[in-house]
């Protein structure tokens, strides 16, 4: 081997080893992964997000997986206090949750998931109960199993909902945002240990 070959070998080597690994987060039981980053275009910027954390949400108590979902902040924007989750629902900055379902069930128990635990959080829903019934009308059909189910807000514009990577509608009461991530991040949220896993990344 010629010495321009082997120096041109150990450079790519070099590139290879040296070059910073792909960093992400996983949820431990699934093995799912999501980037500990993402993109988002908000208020005519292009935002980065960074992940606060990834769970598992499961059913029964047979632990049947329903889906994994991971949430984001705009980053430097993550909130402290007492409760860093009811924190978060509040927060006014470009946040986004994704679910990815493991499991299909029917549209009902898909919307009531949403409804009943922000009727638990809420004596009062007048504020956004038009907004609520606007969000049920995004779901036409059944949820099936692989569906991903994305929620973007960004202040000023709303909260963005797409299936599939298809918007199925813009909700821009910031009111009703706070509402749906009360429940995963709320005082009486779905599940306390998801809540937990959701803002396990903060720490790092």
């Amino acid at each position: 081997m010629s010495l321009i070959r082997r120096m041109s070998l150990l450079l790519a080597l070099a590139v290879v080893f040296l070059a910073p690994a792909a960093r992400g987060v996983v949820e431990d039981k699934t093995g799912v992964e999501y980037p500990d980053t993402i993109p988002l275009a908000c208020g005519g910027q292009d935002l980065t997000l960074e992940a606060t954390g990834v769970g598992l949400r499961e059913k029964t108590i047979m632990k049947v997986d329903v889906y994994t979902i991971v949430s984001y902040v705009a980053a430097g924007a993550a909130p402290g206090g007492d409760d860093v989750g009811v924190a978060l629902t509040a927060l006014q900055q470009p946040k986004q949750l994704q679910m990815d379902l493991r499991r299909g069930f029917s549209r009902e128990k898909l919307i009531n998931a949403f409804v009943e635990v922000i009727d638990k959080n809420y004596e009062d829903t007048s504020g956004f109960a038009a907004d609520m019934e606007t969000f049920k009308g995004y779901f036409t059909r059944d949820a099936q199993d692989k569906d991903v189910i994305v929620f973007s807000y960004c202040p000023g514009e709303g909260l963005t909902t797409t299936l599939n990577g298809e918007v199925t509608g813009v909700i821009t009461n910031p009111a009703f945002a706070e509402a749906l991530w009360s429940v995963w991040f709320g005082h009486k949220c779905a599940n306390d240990g998801l809540k937990k896993d959701l803002l396990s990344a903060l720490g790092d």
